[in-house]
């Protein structure tokens, strides 16, 4: 009954403690959930300030990209000059691709003819009504700002894949020629921008989470579109749920800056959830009181136990007590005697000294033993230690007999290799060869190799590391000797300077091996003058091999090397007819005239000049000759007939500016050439240089006709 008093008692003081800690710990809550709802009232202004910013800024960085294009010399040339047409793309795309918002740009001449575009569409109606607007507001309008902004809706100012809303702002920006201020002026042409509402979102929609979304409202009839208002645009990170509750702010904003004419006005609001989810502190509170009931339930459970566990056996153990107190006790009925403990003691004694007697005797036999053993040991030890010494004496002998024998093969191997060596040479990559040969050599050891001759600066490495080799320790002008040695982690780097006849240093050779023999020392050194004396010969040759090709008056390609040229081409268009060449045959006119008029130096200045204006005009895949004296010719790869016309046409416009090709003293003589060029698109190849010719002299004489200069 006392038991279970205490327990109903402890019971109490539980619930006492818990119910009070509960309602203070849901006060607590209640002010932390007060503080949440400022905290989220704090984050709605900071993200409507970020919105703000954020749309303002990027819309300032579009407008100065905006201004400091449109005053670019070049972008302005350009509406005149079709020749910085690729200048022009190469603008409207940087700015397209370096600016978010941009998603289109077009370039238009004083009559709204385009001139370029990037990720337009050629031939837009919507530019008719974008050239009244603007013309009126330049014409009415007298504010500093150069740039003029429109709203459209529904409009198909680019591909559809771009902007499939058809909504969005159009800048136009007028092109001046000249920009002094307060002059009167006519624009040359306008840079039109297009801002479509999706680059707008996706700007804009990073800066959002799950449950904010923002929504801008535009209260002025589109601009472009005079189908009513424009719909709100909404930007939000995910799907929105209207039945949520939600906070917002609304801001009047006024998008200015000093390049735009008329700033324009917008209403943005910006929406976020009143709670994204479930309040945390009521989750906490609920799940504080189901901890107060769980412990009052434990408590109650773990009373019982107790009651059950401990106090029966309690009970029980003090019936005992009160048994054994009482004298009511079993005591056994078996009886020990004391004579049988005497008789156990002097079994185990006698037991003992048998024992002993006989761990006397085994160690003595153990004693005998161990001494046959040791003696035994140490004679197979002496004959164990004989018998390595004579093989570590056979090993040394047979090793020592193998390095000579292996010595003697690779002497052999190398004077065999060195005198093959001269032969390969000849032909192929010098620096494979030269590796190649020097790895079948000495396969153990790491090699590197670099020619100065061929202007290769770079390493060419074989079981060597290549930053090992930057050290300034192994650079040949921190050297006198042409060999010389480099210790490097245990091993050495053994450096042999390859020098032509004018002891010039052509080219370096690296070996990482061990310290050197004198045998193997002068076979390397061998080797280094024979390759020094190969590649002079073979540098010899290739440069000979050059000047045979070349003109030596205007570096361009000979005679010869237009027939080896002409001839391959041929060859390849008779196995693939449908690789199509081109060539052009051109004669400079005046040239006796020039010669005799201001002596021959004004004629050489006249081929050169001439030849530099033909190179300009080509491609790179097409290649300039000089036939000799005043005759030129071009072959054009992938050369049919569109790409031969318009070389032709840039040609021409070269021959109509003009040109002249000076002397020192200031005389100077107009160049003028005349044109003749046939396909293999219409022609055959073997009638390709007759027709070229032909209409090329064909030219000539209406150049004379036409002039009435004597040639």
């Amino acid at each position: 009954m006392k038991l279970r008093l205490k327990s109903s008692l402890a019971l109490l003081m539980l619930i006492i403690a818990v119910v009070p800690a509960a309602i203070v710990g849901g006060l607590l809550l209640k002010q932390q959930s007060d503080v949440e709802a400022n905290y989220r009232i704090g984050m709605l202004d900071r993200l409507s300030n970020t919105i703000e910013q954020e749309f303002d800024y990027r819309f300032s960085l579009l407008s100065t990209s905006l201004d400091v294009l449109s005053r670019d010399r070049l972008f302005v040339q350009a509406i005149d000059n079709f020749f910085l047409a690729g200048h022009v793309n190469s603008l409207l795309g940087t700015l397209v691709k370096n600016t978010p918002l941009i998603q289109a740009a077009y370039l238009v001449d004083d009559q709204w003819s385009e001139v370029e575009s990037f990720n337009g569409i050629h031939g837009l109606s919507s530019f008719f009504k974008l050239k009244d607007l603007l013309t009126y507001r330049l014409s009415t309008n007298n504010s500093k700002g150069r740039q003029w902004v429109f709203y459209y809706n529904d409009e198909d100012l680019m591909p559809l894949k771009f902007n499939p809303t058809r909504r969005g702002i159009i800048i136009g920006v007028p092109i001046f020629q000249s920009m002094t201020n307060g002059l009167k002026r006519t624009p040359l042409g306008y840079l039109i921008i297009v801002v479509p509402i999706k680059n707008v979102i996706n700007v804009l929609r990073p800066y959002l989470k799950d449950g904010e979304r923002v929504v801008f409202k535009n209260h002025h009839s589109s601009l472009m579109n005079q189908k009513g208002d424009m719909s709100d645009i909404i930007i939000a990170q995910g799907e929105i749920d209207q039945n949520t509750p939600t906070i917002h702010k609304t801001i009047n904003i006024k998008l200015e800056n000093k390049y735009i004419s008329e700033p324009i006005q917008y209403t943005m609001k910006v929406y976020m959830d009143k709670y994204l989810g479930e309040n945390p502190y009521i989750n906490s509170l609920k799940y504080i009181s189901l901890f107060g009931v769980i412990i009052i339930l434990l408590s109650l459970f773990s009373g019982a136990l107790i009651y059950r566990w401990i106090a029966r056996p309690l009970g029980g153990l003090m019936d005992v007590v009160r048994d054994y107190s009482r004298g009511e006790y079993k005591s056994s009925n078996k009886q020990l005697r004391f004579a049988e403990f005497f008789m156990v003691e002097r079994l185990i004694r006698n037991m003992a000294k048998t024992i002993r007697a006989q761990m006397a005797d085994l160690a003595a036999t153990n004693k005998e033993l161990n001494s046959a053993y040791l003696e035994k040991e140490q004679a197979n030890l002496q004959l164990v230690n004989f018998n390595d010494e004579l093989e570590r004496k056979v090993e040394d002998k047979t090793l020592a007999l193998s390095r000579s024998l292996l010595r003697e093969k690779n002497r052999r191997s190398m004077l065999q290799a060195l005198l093959s060596f001269s032969h390969e040479l000849q032909s192929g990559d010098i620096i494979e060869t030269v590796m190649t040969q020097v790895v079948a050599l000495y396969p153990m050891a790491g090699w590197a190799m670099k020619s100065y001759a061929e202007n290769k600066v770079t390493w060419a490495c074989e079981n060597i590391n290549q930053s090992r080799l930057e050290n300034q320790d192994i650079q040949p002008e921190s050297h006198y000797s042409d060999y010389y040695c480099v210790p490097n982690n245990g091993k050495y780097l053994h450096c042999f300077k390859v020098k032509n006849s004018q002891n010039d240093i052509v080219g370096m050779i690296v070996m990482q091996y061990i310290q050197l023999e004198h045998d193997d020392f002068e076979v390397i050194s061998l080797f280094i003058r024979q390759l020094a004396t190969e590649l002079e010969g073979r540098l010899l040759n290739e440069e000979l091999a050059r000047i045979a090709i070349t003109d030596s008056l205007t570096g361009l390609a000979n005679r010869k090397a237009f027939d080896k040229d002409l001839d391959g081409h041929i060859q390849l268009i008779n196995r693939y007819p449908d690789r199509h060449f081109g060539l052009f045959m051109l004669d400079v006119n005046g040239l006796k005239r020039a010669n005799d008029q201001y002596g021959h130096s004004m004629g050489d200045a006249l081929l050169i000049e001439t030849s530099k204006l033909l190179v300009e005009s080509c491609r790179l895949t097409d290649k300039v000759y000089r036939l000799g004296g005043d005759e030129f010719a071009i072959i054009l790869e992938a050369g049919d007939c569109d790409s031969c016309d318009i070389l032709w046409r840039r040609l021409e416009t070269v021959r109509d500016q003009i040109n002249y090709a000076c002397l020192p003293n200031g005389k100077r003589v107009e160049i003028h050439f005349a044109i003749g060029y046939a396909s293999t698109d219409q022609y055959s190849a073997g009638k390709i240089c007759l027709v070229a010719d032909k209409e090329m002299y064909k030219d000539k004489r209406h150049f004379y006709e036409q002039t009435g200069i004597g040639r």
